[in-house]
Protein backbone atom coordinates (compact mmCIF):
# COMPACT_ATOMS: atom_id res chain seq x y z
CA UNK A 1 0.00 0.00 0.00
CA UNK A 2 1.75 3.34 -0.79
CA UNK A 3 1.04 6.33 0.95
CA UNK A 4 2.51 9.58 0.95
CA UNK A 5 3.90 10.50 4.42
CA UNK A 6 5.18 13.98 3.41
CA UNK A 7 1.34 14.85 2.77
CA UNK A 8 0.06 12.73 5.69
CA UNK A 9 2.58 15.01 7.82
CA UNK A 10 1.67 17.89 6.57
CA UNK A 11 -2.30 17.76 6.77
CA UNK A 12 -1.25 16.47 10.49
CA UNK A 13 0.29 19.63 11.47
CA UNK A 14 -2.43 21.57 10.02
CA UNK A 15 -5.21 19.82 11.45
CA UNK A 16 -3.52 20.28 14.83
CA UNK A 17 -6.53 21.99 17.13
CA UNK A 18 -6.57 22.66 20.67
CA UNK A 19 -9.17 22.22 23.31
CA UNK A 20 -9.46 25.48 24.18
CA UNK A 21 -10.90 26.69 20.96
CA UNK A 22 -14.53 25.78 23.42
CA UNK A 23 -16.16 27.76 25.37
CA UNK A 24 -16.91 24.65 27.50
CA UNK A 25 -18.84 27.04 29.57
CA UNK A 26 -21.74 27.01 27.07
CA UNK A 27 -25.06 25.11 28.60
CA UNK A 28 -26.06 22.35 26.81
CA UNK A 29 -28.72 21.89 23.98
CA UNK A 30 -31.11 19.22 22.80
CA UNK A 31 -31.00 17.09 26.35
CA UNK A 32 -33.72 17.98 27.46
CA UNK A 33 -36.20 15.38 26.82
CA UNK A 34 -33.13 13.05 28.49
CA UNK A 35 -33.79 11.10 31.61
CA UNK A 36 -31.50 11.84 34.66
CA UNK A 37 -30.33 8.33 34.06
CA UNK A 38 -30.28 8.64 30.20
CA UNK A 39 -28.40 11.87 30.80
CA UNK A 40 -25.98 10.40 33.01
CA UNK A 41 -25.51 7.29 30.89
CA UNK A 42 -24.60 9.30 27.74
CA UNK A 43 -22.07 11.47 29.90
CA UNK A 44 -20.22 7.56 30.60
CA UNK A 45 -20.13 6.79 27.37
CA UNK A 46 -17.68 9.92 26.81
CA UNK A 47 -15.90 8.86 29.52
CA UNK A 48 -15.86 5.22 27.88
CA UNK A 49 -14.76 6.37 24.62
CA UNK A 50 -11.97 8.93 26.40
CA UNK A 51 -10.94 5.95 28.15
CA UNK A 52 -10.29 4.32 24.36
CA UNK A 53 -8.34 7.80 22.97
CA UNK A 54 -5.87 7.11 25.74
CA UNK A 55 -4.89 3.93 24.94
CA UNK A 56 -4.46 4.61 21.42
CA UNK A 57 -2.18 7.51 22.15
CA UNK A 58 -0.15 4.77 24.33
CA UNK A 59 -0.04 2.46 21.30
CA UNK A 60 0.38 5.48 18.73
CA UNK A 61 3.45 6.18 21.09
CA UNK A 62 5.47 2.92 20.70
CA UNK A 63 4.51 3.28 17.17
CA UNK A 64 6.34 6.46 16.80
CA UNK A 65 9.50 4.89 19.05
CA UNK A 66 9.50 1.59 16.76
CA UNK A 67 9.45 3.66 13.54
CA UNK A 68 12.12 2.99 10.98
CA UNK A 69 11.44 6.13 8.84
CA UNK A 70 11.56 9.65 10.81
CA UNK A 71 8.23 11.20 8.80
CA UNK A 72 6.30 8.02 10.70
CA UNK A 73 7.38 9.03 13.61
CA UNK A 74 6.54 12.54 13.63
CA UNK A 75 3.42 11.32 12.72
CA UNK A 76 2.59 8.90 15.16
CA UNK A 77 3.60 11.59 17.50
CA UNK A 78 1.24 14.32 16.48
CA UNK A 79 -1.54 11.26 16.23
CA UNK A 80 -0.89 10.67 20.05
CA UNK A 81 -1.12 14.34 20.88
CA UNK A 82 -4.15 14.27 18.82
CA UNK A 83 -5.66 11.21 20.61
CA UNK A 84 -4.80 12.83 24.34
CA UNK A 85 -6.53 15.29 22.58
CA UNK A 86 -9.67 13.93 21.48
CA UNK A 87 -10.29 12.45 25.74
CA UNK A 88 -9.48 16.13 27.45
CA UNK A 89 -12.52 17.07 25.04
CA UNK A 90 -14.51 14.24 25.47
CA UNK A 91 -13.92 14.48 29.49
CA UNK A 92 -15.12 18.07 28.92
CA UNK A 93 -18.31 16.98 26.95
CA UNK A 94 -19.13 14.63 29.75
CA UNK A 95 -18.63 17.01 32.44
CA UNK A 96 -21.46 18.95 30.69
CA UNK A 97 -23.45 15.91 31.58
CA UNK A 98 -22.07 15.88 35.12
CA UNK A 99 -20.61 13.43 35.26
CA UNK A 100 -16.53 13.00 36.19
CA UNK A 101 -14.45 9.82 35.17
CA UNK A 102 -14.65 8.83 39.20
CA UNK A 103 -17.96 8.00 38.20
CA UNK A 104 -17.16 5.54 35.74
CA UNK A 105 -17.72 2.23 37.23
CA UNK A 106 -15.11 0.48 39.39
CA UNK A 107 -14.60 -2.49 36.57
CA UNK A 108 -14.39 -0.35 33.87
CA UNK A 109 -11.40 1.63 35.60
CA UNK A 110 -9.70 -1.37 36.39
CA UNK A 111 -10.06 -2.27 32.50
CA UNK A 112 -7.74 0.72 31.53
CA UNK A 113 -5.59 0.50 34.37
CA UNK A 114 -5.16 -3.15 33.10
CA UNK A 115 -4.21 -2.25 29.67
CA UNK A 116 -2.04 0.66 30.45
CA UNK A 117 0.05 -1.55 32.75
CA UNK A 118 0.71 -3.10 28.99
CA UNK A 119 2.70 -0.32 28.34
CA UNK A 120 5.04 0.35 31.60
CA UNK A 121 7.46 -0.47 30.50
CA UNK A 122 7.15 -0.03 27.08
CA UNK A 123 8.27 -3.57 25.06
CA UNK A 124 8.17 -4.97 21.46
CA UNK A 125 5.82 -7.52 21.93
CA UNK A 126 3.68 -4.78 23.31
CA UNK A 127 4.26 -2.82 20.05
CA UNK A 128 3.80 -5.37 17.36
CA UNK A 129 0.73 -6.79 19.20
CA UNK A 130 -1.19 -3.23 19.46
CA UNK A 131 -0.18 -2.18 16.60
CA UNK A 132 -1.75 -4.51 14.98
CA UNK A 133 -5.10 -4.46 15.99
CA UNK A 134 -5.70 -0.41 16.74
CA UNK A 135 -7.22 -0.87 13.65
CA UNK A 136 -10.25 -2.70 14.84
CA UNK A 137 -10.70 -0.63 17.77
CA UNK A 138 -11.10 2.78 15.54
CA UNK A 139 -13.28 1.21 12.96
CA UNK A 140 -15.49 0.25 16.20
CA UNK A 141 -15.06 3.94 17.55
CA UNK A 142 -15.89 5.62 14.02
CA UNK A 143 -18.50 2.81 13.27
CA UNK A 144 -20.66 2.21 16.59
CA UNK A 145 -19.54 4.27 19.66
CA UNK A 146 -19.13 7.75 18.11
CA UNK A 147 -22.03 7.63 15.35
CA UNK A 148 -24.37 5.99 18.37
CA UNK A 149 -23.25 9.44 20.66
CA UNK A 150 -24.06 11.97 17.77
CA UNK A 151 -27.32 10.29 17.36
CA UNK A 152 -28.30 10.75 20.69
CA UNK A 153 -27.88 14.76 21.15
CA UNK A 154 -28.39 17.52 18.64
CA UNK A 155 -25.46 19.78 20.81
CA UNK A 156 -23.59 22.26 18.60
CA UNK A 157 -20.72 22.14 20.86
CA UNK A 158 -20.60 18.21 20.57
CA UNK A 159 -20.79 17.99 16.81
CA UNK A 160 -18.24 20.75 16.26
CA UNK A 161 -15.89 18.73 18.91
CA UNK A 162 -16.75 15.47 16.74
CA UNK A 163 -16.60 16.64 13.45
CA UNK A 164 -12.93 17.53 13.95
CA UNK A 165 -12.29 14.10 15.72
CA UNK A 166 -13.82 12.79 12.33
CA UNK A 167 -10.90 14.37 10.55
CA UNK A 168 -8.11 13.36 12.42
CA UNK A 169 -9.15 10.23 12.73
CA UNK A 170 -9.28 9.86 8.77
CA UNK A 171 -5.88 10.32 8.96
CA UNK A 172 -5.05 7.81 11.70
CA UNK A 173 -6.61 5.20 9.34
CA UNK A 174 -4.96 5.76 6.83
CA UNK A 175 -1.70 5.20 8.68
CA UNK A 176 -3.29 2.19 10.36
CA UNK A 177 -3.64 0.71 6.88
CA UNK A 178 -0.56 0.85 5.93
CA UNK A 179 1.48 -0.07 9.26
CA UNK A 180 -0.63 -3.20 8.43
CA UNK A 181 0.48 -3.87 5.25
CA UNK A 182 4.03 -3.22 5.65
CA UNK A 183 4.27 -5.46 8.35
CA UNK A 184 2.18 -8.25 6.53
CA UNK A 185 5.11 -7.42 3.49
CA UNK A 186 7.70 -7.70 6.62
CA UNK A 187 6.92 -10.66 8.54
CA UNK A 188 4.60 -12.70 6.15
CA UNK A 189 4.63 -16.49 7.57
CA UNK A 190 6.20 -15.69 10.84
CA UNK A 191 4.25 -16.34 14.23
CA UNK A 192 4.53 -13.36 16.69
CA UNK A 193 6.92 -15.21 18.82
CA UNK A 194 8.78 -16.12 15.85
CA UNK A 195 8.84 -12.57 14.81
CA UNK A 196 9.90 -11.32 18.49
CA UNK A 197 12.92 -13.59 18.63
CA UNK A 198 13.85 -12.60 15.20
CA UNK A 199 14.13 -8.77 16.24
CA UNK A 200 15.28 -9.43 19.67
CA UNK A 201 17.04 -12.69 20.17
CA UNK A 202 15.94 -16.21 21.65
CA UNK A 203 12.98 -15.24 24.60
CA UNK A 204 13.54 -16.60 27.80
CA UNK A 205 11.17 -18.84 29.06
CA UNK A 206 10.00 -16.14 31.88
CA UNK A 207 9.87 -13.94 28.84
CA UNK A 208 7.10 -16.65 27.42
CA UNK A 209 4.95 -16.60 30.12
CA UNK A 210 4.79 -12.85 31.10
CA UNK A 211 3.61 -12.28 27.77
CA UNK A 212 1.10 -14.78 27.36
CA UNK A 213 0.14 -13.54 31.07
CA UNK A 214 -0.04 -10.06 29.67
CA UNK A 215 -2.23 -11.20 26.71
CA UNK A 216 -4.99 -12.91 28.76
CA UNK A 217 -4.69 -10.34 31.39
CA UNK A 218 -5.84 -7.73 28.85
CA UNK A 219 -8.28 -9.99 27.21
CA UNK A 220 -10.48 -10.47 30.45
CA UNK A 221 -9.45 -6.82 31.12
CA UNK A 222 -11.65 -6.19 28.13
CA UNK A 223 -13.92 -8.83 28.50
CA UNK A 224 -15.30 -7.17 32.13
CA UNK A 225 -15.34 -4.00 31.01
CA UNK A 226 -16.95 -4.08 27.73
CA UNK A 227 -19.60 -6.17 29.37
CA UNK A 228 -19.93 -3.30 32.27
CA UNK A 229 -20.53 -1.21 29.86
CA UNK A 230 -22.86 -3.07 27.96
CA UNK A 231 -25.07 -3.41 31.31
CA UNK A 232 -25.09 -0.21 32.51
CA UNK A 233 -25.10 1.71 29.34
CA UNK A 234 -28.56 0.85 28.97
CA UNK A 235 -30.34 4.01 27.72
CA UNK A 236 -27.51 3.70 24.86
CA UNK A 237 -28.48 0.03 24.12
CA UNK A 238 -30.57 0.25 21.13
CA UNK A 239 -27.96 3.16 19.26
CA UNK A 240 -24.61 1.21 20.37
CA UNK A 241 -25.91 -2.44 19.37
CA UNK A 242 -28.20 -1.32 16.06
CA UNK A 243 -27.35 -4.15 14.09
CA UNK A 244 -26.86 -1.95 11.50
CA UNK A 245 -24.27 0.05 12.35
CA UNK A 246 -22.56 -3.44 13.83
CA UNK A 247 -23.13 -4.75 10.40
CA UNK A 248 -21.31 -1.47 8.66
CA UNK A 249 -18.12 -2.26 11.05
CA UNK A 250 -17.82 -5.91 9.89
CA UNK A 251 -18.15 -4.99 6.62
CA UNK A 252 -15.48 -2.82 7.36
CA UNK A 253 -13.85 -5.19 9.28
CA UNK A 254 -14.09 -7.56 6.51
CA UNK A 255 -12.47 -4.88 3.67
CA UNK A 256 -9.57 -4.49 5.61
CA UNK A 257 -7.47 -6.66 2.88
CA UNK A 258 -8.98 -4.46 0.01
CA UNK A 259 -7.10 -1.71 1.76
CA UNK A 260 -4.12 -3.17 3.11
CA UNK A 261 -3.52 -6.40 0.73
CA UNK A 262 -1.24 -8.35 3.23
CA UNK A 263 -3.50 -7.73 6.29
CA UNK A 264 -4.12 -11.13 7.22
CA UNK A 265 -0.46 -12.34 7.17
CA UNK A 266 0.29 -10.31 10.20
CA UNK A 267 -0.14 -12.91 12.86
CA UNK A 268 -0.67 -10.41 15.81
CA UNK A 269 -3.58 -9.36 13.40
CA UNK A 270 -4.87 -12.63 13.10
CA UNK A 271 -5.14 -12.65 16.99
CA UNK A 272 -6.62 -9.47 16.61
CA UNK A 273 -9.79 -10.85 14.57
CA UNK A 274 -9.66 -14.13 16.92
CA UNK A 275 -10.33 -11.51 20.14
CA UNK A 276 -12.39 -9.62 18.73
CA UNK A 277 -14.91 -12.78 18.11
CA UNK A 278 -14.94 -13.56 21.49
CA UNK A 279 -15.65 -9.69 22.69
CA UNK A 280 -18.50 -9.96 20.10
CA UNK A 281 -20.00 -13.21 21.15
CA UNK A 282 -19.59 -12.19 24.71
CA UNK A 283 -21.65 -8.45 24.13
CA UNK A 284 -24.06 -10.56 22.12
CA UNK A 285 -24.85 -12.75 24.82
CA UNK A 286 -25.31 -9.85 27.13
CA UNK A 287 -27.23 -7.61 25.34
CA UNK A 288 -29.39 -10.22 23.82
CA UNK A 289 -27.94 -9.22 20.23
CA UNK A 290 -26.72 -11.67 18.15
CA UNK A 291 -24.38 -10.83 14.96
CA UNK A 292 -21.75 -12.23 13.34
CA UNK A 293 -17.93 -11.75 13.27
CA UNK A 294 -15.89 -10.72 11.29
CA UNK A 295 -14.11 -13.25 8.60
CA UNK A 296 -10.34 -13.88 9.33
Amino acid sequence: MDLDLDRVLSNTRKGQWSVDDFDWSRPLEGAGDLSPRARREAGLALLFTAGLERQAARIFGLCADYADDDRAADIYRLFGADERRHAAAEIQLAARYGVSWDDQPATIRWMFRTLARNFDPPTRGAYELASAIILLFELALDSILIPALKERIGDPLQAEVFRRIDLDESRHLAMDYWLLDRKGAAFAGRSLRDLLEQLEGTLTTGQRIRGRIALWRSMVALLVGFGTSAVTLRALSRQLNDPAKIERYLRRVDSVPEKAPRALDVHAYRMGLRGQRIILSAMARITRTPVRSARA
